[in-house]
Order: C-alpha cells, then structure tokens, then sequence
C-alpha cells in the first residue's frame, strides 16, 4: 500500500523514493538511493537498468493515461527522477513513443524550476485561497468595459 493509504498510485512505482527502494534492494546496499541507481544505470550495470526501466515503464504509462484524457501538447516532469537529466528524459521519451496509438505525441520536457515548482505552486494556491491576490488573478479593466455611473 501506498502512504497516502491508497493502492497503485504511480508514486509507488516511478518516484526517486520507489527507485532507491527498488535499488537498494537490487545492490544490497541499504543507503543507496535513485542517484546511485542513475549513476550505475550510466555505467552499464543491468540490474540498475532493470529497477531504472520498472520505473520509466510505469512512468510512462502514466503519461499515456494522462495524454489520452487531457491530449496536452508537452508534459512537463519533475520531482526527484528528473534530477536524473537523460538518463530519465531518453528512455521515457522513447517509453512513451512506443505506446501512443492515436494520440498525438507531445513533447516531454523537465520542469524548469526543477524540483521547487510544486512547492511553489502549492504555496501560490494557498496565497489565492487565502485571499491574496496574484498578478495573473487580479481582475482586468479598462476604460472600455468600466460601467459609467
């Protein structure tokens, strides 16, 4: 089961957390995490390309759900794996090009405020909920649409 108390949520499968799980206990090293399993996965070793391909398969199924519910044109990743640059980007890519039947296929790139956008997000949501307001939820008028009194 996952923390969230849920079961087969994705994070459970295609996370640095799940990755450094898997890898762990793949290499018998109790400390080694997703960066080691992506530097071993550099030099060739096959059993930390095994845990790496688990977890961009499952990772791009995912994306094939989510591409054929809301058909957005990039996919935009982050989180622990995309510290991971290539190593993640290549194979996903690839993952996801040979699943896609009809649908068309977006472009796949790393989030570009990295591993901080959704805490950020998360904090510009709770600003708007809160009552604050952003420059891209103020409302706009102008003199054309402003009702004379």
């Amino acid at each position: 089961a996952c923390p969230c108390g849920q079961r087969g949520c994705l994070e459970r499968y295609a996370s640095a957390s799940a990755v450094s799980l898997a890898w762990a206990e793949a290499c018998g090293d109790a400390d080694a995490d997703a960066a080691d399993c992506a530097k071993a996965v550099r030099s060739g070793d096959t059993r930390a390309r095994a845990v790496w391909q688990e977890a961009v398969d499952a990772l791009a199924d995912g994306l094939v759900t989510a591409l054929t519910l809301l058909d957005p044109r990039t996919l935009i990743i982050g989180g622990g794996l995309a510290e991971a640059g290539e190593t993640l980007f290549a194979p996903l890519r690839e993952a996801v090009r040979r699943r896609v039947t009809f649908q068309k296929l977006p472009a796949i790139v790393p989030a570009a405020l990295g591993d901080t956008a959704g805490c950020l997000g998360a904090g510009l949501l709770a600003w708007d909920l809160l009552g604050g307001t952003s420059a891209a939820a103020a409302p706009h008028s102008s003199p054309s649409t402003t009702p004379r009194r």
